[in-house]
């Protein structure tokens, strides 16, 4: 009985400080992230296109709680970046950028809170 005791423990340990590990990971990531964030304009469309390589990785290595967010804004990156230089559609998009924006301020809560980065506020 103690053998089963001592294995549910070692796997829940193990759980856990894989879960940590990872969390760990994604917040290593958001740091490089955050230093090279700086000067995006969230209300030009085309600017996104300049995290979004960033925001892919973030995406995949972020915890449940954020993933969606991410999601968001890799989703608008990619729309950015398939909008190009034409001015219609990236006006079409600015006027959509209040979606981004809510997932965006999820994600810089989370990180002050669960990794202590700043990320760069959009605002």
């Amino acid at each position: 009985m103690r053998t089963i005791a001592a294995a549910v423990t070692l796997l829940a340990t193990t759980a856990l400080l894989t879960s940590c590990t990872e969390e760990q990971a994604y917040c290593v990531d958001l740091a490089g992230y955050a230093a090279g964030a700086t000067g995006v304009d969230p209300t030009k469309p085309a600017d996104y296109v300049k995290i979004l390589d960033d925001a892919k990785k973030l995406q995949e290595s972020a915890p449940a709680d954020v993933k969606d967010d991410w999601a968001v804004v890799v989703k608008f990156a990619e729309q950015a970046q398939k909008a190009g230089s034409d001015r219609v559609e990236l006006a079409r998009l600015s006027k959509e950028t209040g979606t981004v924006l809510t997932a965006y301020k999820a994600i810089t809560t989370h990180a002050k809170d669960a990794c202590k980065v700043d990320v760069p506020a959009l605002n």
